[in-house]
Parts: structure tokens; C-alpha cells; sequence
């Protein structure tokens, strides 16, 4: 017979019971109500099967991903480089008064001969028949002149200042046409100008030095090129926040916190290129070859194109709970942008248009496809393609990607004719003062740095360089100096003078280079590389700053003279 427990022993174990269930009442819904009956019997399984601790976890678990996907989809994007029209820089300075004079070493003959120096452009020696001769079988011009099917090349020696010829426009020439007369600077697809041969390593020289350039100048484009080409990593990328670069190694300040390798890569790319380096000549061959193979291998190819926005970050999951507030800033911050697209795209467009590589045919093209189907309704772009979200477009974006386009055409890659009448709609929605300036977006205030964007968009699409509006939009970029603070503006309103020329870039020329070359870094890892303390660096840091300043140091032969020889005689 079993024994009794002793009354000590009942007492332990009606303790030991009472304890339990105190514990279980603890963690359970109280379940003596009525209401609460449905839970009595899945409480007793839950009890008997040990599987309330592992049930208690998942409601926890559960609560807390609710609480991330909050936290995350309500959380800001990623800081942008380039920020809306609300930022308004300081008023430009007067910055020739701050520099010392800069001491001419001696130099050697350009490489072309004589040359006349001066703030206007004069071209010493033979050159190439001019980019987009109109009388070829296609619409697109060809690079290099000659190889259009017409007789255009060779006209002008292109000697004179690019403010001598006043322009009347005519009617247009119908495509493929091969008889007299001259094509209007009203069709985008017949300038002659803001083509690519000036950079050849053999004419920039003689190019810089005729229009405006110095020696110092171009030494210190040398000087951000070595600096870039330190900061680029192994797989061929460069980064704004470059703190982890091997080469670096933490020796230069002032990273940037942007995280797009597409957009940085881009724009470190387009400072070789607009000196004349290729991957196929020059000394930063392999340089630039790796940066371009890295793009093309962070192409996203779509049924819209080749997507160049950076996807790369994406949160850890082989240990999602590791690290929680890396988890929620890697996904919140990973949504790139067109910007990112338009600055990668315009790098790969650039090297084929330089090169004609056949291996760089096709990514070109895939590109410009995603540009064009991203446009919106408004003929304009923004953050997002037209096909995931549609809104009104920005001028700052939209720079980027008419500027692709151009050089699209420059390249041989076609672009709709269309595509260029809703650009012109959209630059006609957002302009202000009929077309001498430009809004940010329609209805929202523009700057200085939109309405230089938005004057050099008028000029690649066709406006001829009397048009009254944009003489008068010249006449108030003419007005201001360059600004410390804001080498986006500086970086626009440098080719918009450039290309106009006259006294407003004699003006503005020389403050804006003896600026660039007197503010360089000169002393340690930093050598070579320009920071300034502006929103935009603040984002993009020290490689932004660089490669604008180089880019803006590169305006002399990085695009020629848009209005150089306005019209193109197509006698035979």
C-alpha cells in the first residue's frame, strides 16, 4: 500500500503547488470568467506540452518586429547630396581680393604651337571636324566629325572669340538632308558645339591656356586626380565616406555619410574623364577601367533599363537580432536615387562616347533606355522613375539626366526626338522671369544654382546664344561672384559663362580658378583634395568637394564652346 505523506511532507508539496500556480496565472489570461473560456483548454495544452515559454517569446518577438516595421517605414531617407532650391547659399565674395598673386613658373610651348591667352577662346593649330555634323543618315550625330555621311566637316578654323557671330535662327533642315543651307540651333540634335574632342591629352593643354586656363590651373587638376585615384578601392569603387579606405587609412578628414558607391564612383570617374583619361589612354588606364567594370557590375538590368542606383546594403539576416540599430538604419537609408543613376550613367556615356569600346555599346545604351522611361508626365525627373512614382520634376535632377541624353547623342545613342519636346515642356513649366531663371520645382523658389542648371539645359537643347532669355539670365549669373560655400552653383554657372563667353566669364573666370587654386590641400594625405564647409560637403565630404573642383578646373576642354560655329553649312 502506498504511504501516506506526513502532514510536513503535505505541506511542502501543497507549497510547492501553490507556487506554480502562481507562476502560471503569471503568464497566462486569467481564465475563471466566462468570457475567458475559450483559453482554458489551450492554456492546459500549453502547460502540459512545456511550450508556454517558447509561445510567450514569439508574442514578444512578434510585438517587437511590429514596432521596427514602424520605426522603419516612418524614419527619413537617405540625405541627399545635391539638397532642394530651399537652400540659399551665402552672397557671392569677392574672393580675388583674398588671393595672393600667384607667381607663373616657367613653362614650355603647348603642345599645338603659338596660342593667343586670354578669357575667350581661341583654338591654335589644325583640329578635328566638330561633333554633330546634321547631314548624316541619323538624327544622332556622330563623334569626331566625318564619319556623319555629309559634307559639314572642316568649316571654320574656330580661331575667333565665341561671342563675334550674332545668330538668327532658320528653319530647320529635315532629317538626313544632304543639300544647302543651315540647321537651326533650335533642333538639339544640330549643335556643333559642347562636344568631346577638347579633351584629348594631346589638345587640353593648348585649350586650357587659350581659354582662360593656367598652369597652376591645370596642376592642380593633376593634383586631384593622384589624390582620387589613392582614395579608390580595390574593387574599383570609390566611396563618400572613404574612413575605411586602405589607402587612406584615416589620414584625411571630412568623410562624407552619403552611402551611394554608384554616385561616388560616378563622380570620380567623370574628373578622368573630363581631363582626357580613358581606359584606354593615359596613365590612369587601369583606374578607370576598374571604376567603369564596377559600375556596369552594379547595374540592375530591367525591363526599364540598366538601373544604377545603389542596392547594395541590406540588413544582416544571418543574425537578424545582432545588432538592432544597425538593422534599422541599414534599411531605413538603403533607397538610392536618379541623382545616383544620372552621375553613374553620365560616366559610362562619357567613356563610350570617348572611346567608341564596343564593350561599352550596350550598358550606354541600357542607361540612357532607364532615363527615358524613369521621364515624367512633366517632361521632367526627380528622386524616384516616373514608372514607381509620379510626381512634378526638379531642375536638379532633371540637369543630370538631359545631360546624359545630350551626351547620349553626342555618342551615336538614340534618344527620341520626343523625349526632347517634353524636356522643353517641362523647362518651359519651371521656368520664371520667361526663361532668364528657374524654380526648384513649379511653385517653390528657385537659386542661383537652379537657374544656372536650367540655362545650360536651354543651350544643349537648342536655345541659340542672342535668345533674349537667355541674355538676360547670363546677364544675372554675370552679376554674382562665385560663392565659397556652394560649389554646385559654381561648378553650373562655370559652363554657362564658359559657353557663352564675353565679359561676364572674363569676370567671373579668373576669381573662380585662382579661388580653386589657392584653396587645394598641399600638405599631408589631404594633397590635392579641396573641402569646403557647404551643406552639399557636408553630405558628399572631402570627394565630392574634390571631384567638383576638379570638374569645374576641367571647363576649358571638358565640353566645347556650344556656340563656337552656330549653325552648320550643308553645301556641298
Amino acid at each position: 500500500m502506498p504511504v501516506a505523506p506526513a502532514p510536513a511532507d503535505a505541506a511542502v508539496m501543497n507549497g510547492e503547488k501553490a507556487a506554480q500556480d502562481a507562476s502560471t496565472s503569471a503568464t497566462i489570461p486569467e481564465l475563471g470568467s466566462p468570457r475567458r473560456a475559450f483559453w482554458r483548454p489551450f492554456a492546459k495544452w500549453l502547460e502540459s506540452s512545456g511550450s508556454l515559454a517558447w509561445f510567450s517569446s514569439a508574442i514578444v518577438h512578434a510585438t517587437l518586429l511590429v514596432a521596427l516595421s514602424l520605426i522603419i517605414l516612418t524614419a527619413p531617407k537617405d540625405d541627399r547630396i545635391w539638397i532642394d532650391g530651399e537652400f540659399e547659399a551665402a552672397p557671392g565674395q569677392d574672393m580675388q581680393a583674398e588671393l595672393s598673386e600667384i607667381p607663373a613658373p616657367s613653362v614650355g610651348p603647348p603642345s599645338l604651337g603659338p596660342f593667343e591667352q586670354g578669357d575667350s577662346i581661341s583654338m591654335p593649330g589644325p583640329r578635328l571636324d566638330a561633333i554633330g555634323t546634321p547631314n548624316g543618315t541619323s538624327a544622332a550625330p556622330s563623334l569626331g566629325g566625318g564619319s556623319g555621311g555629309g559634307s559639314g566637316g572642316g568649316h571654320g578654323s574656330g580661331s575667333g572669340s565665341a561671342g563675334e557671330m550674332a545668330l538668327t535662327p532658320l528653319a530647320p533642315v529635315s532629317e538626313g538632308h544632304g543639300g544647302g543651307g543651315f540647321e537651326s540651333l533650335t533642333n538639339p540634335f544640330s549643335s556643333r558645339g559642347g562636344g568631346l574632342e577638347g579633351r584629348s591629352l594631346e589638345n587640353r593643354r593648348a585649350l586650357a591656356l587659350s581659354g582662360g586656363g593656367s598652369p597652376q590651373s591645370e596642376a592642380a587638376v593633376e593634383a586631384a586626380l593622384v589624390w582620387l585615384a589613392e582614395h579608390q578601392y580595390e574593387d574599383g569603387s570609390w566611396h563618400f565616406d572613404f574612413s575605411d579606405c586602405p589607402n587612406c587609412n584615416g589620414y584625411c578628414r571630412n568623410p562624407g555619410r552619403h552611402t551611394s558607391t554608384t554616385a561616388a564612383t560616378g563622380l570620380a570617374l567623370l574628373s578622368f574623364l573630363g581631363a582626357g583619361y580613358t581606359h584606354q589612354e593615359g596613365k590612369y588606364q587601369d583606374v578607370v577601367k576598374h571604376g567603369l567594370y564596377y559600375l556596369q557590375e552594379r547595374m540592375a538590368v530591367t525591363s526599364h533599363g540598366g538601373d544604377l542606383r545603389d542596392k547594395r546594403a541590406a540588413p544582416d539576416a544571418a543574425a537578424p537580432g545582432k545588432d538592432l540599430l544597425r538593422i534599422i538604419d541599414v534599411t531605413a537609408t538603403r533607397r538610392d536615387s536618379m541623382y545616383s543613376h544620372g552621375i553613374a550613367s553620365l560616366a559610362i556615356v562619357e567613356a563610350y562616347a570617348m572611346t567608341k569600346d564596343k564593350d561599352l555599346r550596350k550598358p550606354a545604351e541600357l542607361v540612357v533606355k532607364f532615363i527615358i522611361d524613369a521621364q515624367y508626365q512633366d517632361g521632367g525627373w526627380r528622386y524616384d522613375p516616373g514608372f514607381e512614382m509620379t510626381t512634378a520634376g526638379d531642375m536638379t535632377v532633371s540637369g543630370w539626366q538631359i545631360t546624359v541624353l545630350k551626351s547620349a547623342t553626342l555618342a551615336g545613342i538614340d534618344v527620341p526626338y520626343e523625349i526632347w519636346d517634353k524636356i522643353r515642356d517641362f523647362l518651359d513649366h519651371i521656368q520664371d522671369d520667361g526663361g532668364s531663371t528657374y524654380l526648384y520645382l513649379p511653385g517653390r523658389k528657385g537659386t542661383a544654382a537652379t537657374t544656372a542648371i536650367g540655362l545650360l539645359c536651354r543651350m544643349v537643347t537648342g536655345w541659340p546664344r542672342d535668345y533674349p532669355a537667355l541674355q538676360r539670365g547670363v546677364a544675372k549669373l554675370g552679376s554674382q561672384l562665385p560663392q565659397h560655400n556652394n560649389m554646385y552653383y559654381n561648378f553650373y554657372a562655370s559652363q554657362v559663362l564658359h559657353h557663352i563667353g564675353g565679359p561676364n566669364w572674363s569676370k567671373w573666370n579668373p576669381k573662380m580658378r585662382d579661388y580653386l587654386v589657392k584653396s587645394q590641400a598641399t600638405a599631408g594625405h589631404e594633397t590635392g583634395s579641396w573641402y569646403f564647409d557647404e551643406d552639399h560637403a557636408n553630405i558628399g565630404g572631402r570627394l565630392y568637394t574634390t571631384a567638383m573642383g576638379a570638374l569645374t578646373l576641367e571647363v576649358y576642354y571638358r565640353h566645347m564652346p556650344l556656340y563656337q560655329e552656330a549653325f552648320v553649312d550643308g553645301s556641298p
